[in-house]
């Protein structure tokens, strides 16, 4: 038995005195609260026996044993809550790929297009209720016979075949059409294949989309024959507006001529001078409107081809407004130009903005009675900006949307007060989208216009 002495020497004088007591070694034992029974006495000092629970080494093992036992119910705990969790998740997608199946095969049954999942080689897994209805074939015969069961001749199946294993080598997805003579009749069949990312059998599948296209082919050669007879009309039309302008335009010509020199030569007969100037009007006004009955037809009909120029800006749109100026002034309007850059060359289509700007300041000039018009013209960056600014009776709101619609005009009927053909403006519309450029306009009822043209230079 091991012995580890305890000398306890606090007591040391206490014990020789109460050694001398009857009760002396029961009662110090009890004081210090030590057994009596495993406590022994030698030579006046105390001496402790240590049970073995009260070792190192034995509190140690128990300890040791302690935080396995605690560090294993931590982990059981641990895994079983992982566990749990786990298991939920797996749930949770278990659910997800049933939903997802669900949609797929709602689609799948529901598809107006036909569906068909095939692999390598040309053999079905799958075909939809849709596409069995357009090939007039069961599922179970294309599973059975393949692709190949829905062409009548191979040679057609095998040539269709190789372009699109050709194409597939070059891209994911291809799209062609063939025709597919059925017992109910030929139809005209659009179909993508599309490579899938998984296999069947160590075999690449892949989802074919076919859609009858028909009616699409039927419509569209409809659409060809309409546009050919259309452009067929549109060119017969500008034969005969150019041969009818053409004769009417020749003998005008020379009724304007004639009258003219009458004019000069006759200049003492005032009566007769008036009459003359009546004729002369009424000839160019109807070779005005003739004029714009043919540039309008060859717009419209892409005959007219631009030629771009070297020009001197200022100086060739000083020559244009000299006629309009003196036609302002017989009615009592100033006609002014202001060049805001100095003379600039660009490149321009000459006859294009002629007459353009004949169009816009033929307009300002008709439509006002009294005031100034005034012409802007500078060049910003790369652009040409050209404004015209009158004092004239303006455009209602309402008719601002109808400006560039061919014969149309705000004042209609017989009675109206200005004439022209209402050709002028939708003229001027085509010639600027053609040199790239755009044209507004702002006006208000009673308080005259302002058209703003930008041509790119």
């Amino acid at each position: 038995m091991n012995r580890s002495p305890l000398i306890i020497n606090s007591f040391r004088y206490g014990w020789h005195f109460l050694k001398k007591t009857p009760y002396h070694k029961n009662w110090c034992l009890t004081l210090l609260a030590l057994p009596t029974d495993q406590t022994l006495l030698e030579d006046g000092q105390l001496i402790l026996e240590i049970p073995f629970y009260s070792n190192f080494w034995f509190l140690f093992i128990m300890f040791t044993i302690l935080i396995a036992i605690i560090y294993g119910v931590c982990f059981f705990v641990r895994q079983t809550k992982d566990k749990g969790v786990l298991k939920n998740k797996l749930h949770k997608k278990n659910i997800e790929i049933a939903e997802r199946e669900d949609r797929f095969k709602v689609v799948w049954d529901n598809s107006q297009d036909g569906l068909l999942l095939s692999i390598q080689g040309g053999a079905v897994l799958a075909a939809n209720p849709s596409f069995c209805s357009l090939a007039e074939v069961s599922e179970a015969q294309l599973q059975e016979n393949g692709l190949q069961y829905l062409f009548r001749d191979n040679k057609t199946f095998e040539r269709l075949r190789g372009e699109i294993v050709s194409g597939l080598k070059k891209s994911d997805k291809v799209i062609k059409e063939f025709e597919l003579s059925l017992p109910s009749g030929d139809k005209e069949i659009e179909v993508s294949i599309s490579k899938m990312n998984e296999e069947f059998e160590g075999k690449l599948m892949y989802l074919n989309v076919f859609r009858d296209v028909s009616k699409k082919k039927a419509y569209e050669r409809g659409l060809e024959i309409a546009k050919g007879k259309a452009e067929e009309i549109s060119h017969l039309k500008s034969n005969i507006i150019s041969n009818m302008s053409h004769e009417i335009r020749t003998p005008l010509n020379g009724i304007l001529g004639s009258t003219e020199y009458i004019i000069q030569t006759r200049s003492n007969d005032k009566e007769l001078i008036e009459h003359l100037n009546i004729i002369k009007e009424s000839g160019d006004r109807l070779l005005h409107t003739i004029t714009n009955f043919l540039d309008l037809s060859s717009l419209e009909s892409d005959e007219l081809s631009a030629v771009m120029e070297k020009t001197n800006v200022n100086d060739f749109i000083s020559k244009i407004l000299i006629n309009h100026k003196s036609i302002g002034i017989k009615k009592g309007i100033l006609v002014t130009s202001k060049f805001l850059t100095k003379p600039f060359y660009a490149n321009l289509e000459r006859k294009y903005l002629q007459i353009i700007i004949n169009n816009i300041v033929g307009n300002a000039i008709k439509y006002s009675e009294k005031g100034m018009i005034l012409v802007v013209v500078e060049k910003v960056e790369n652009d040409m900006i050209i404004k015209v600014h009158d004092q004239g009776i303006g455009i209602s709101k309402e008719y601002l949307n109808k400006l560039f619609y061919p014969f149309e005009q705000e004042s209609k009927g017989f009675n109206r007060k200005f004439e022209g053909s209402g050709l002028g403006l939708a003229i001027t519309k085509h010639l600027v989208e053609k040199l790239n450029g755009n044209i507004e306009v702002e006006s208000e009822k009673g308080n005259g216009t302002l058209v703003r043209i930008l041509l790119p230079v």
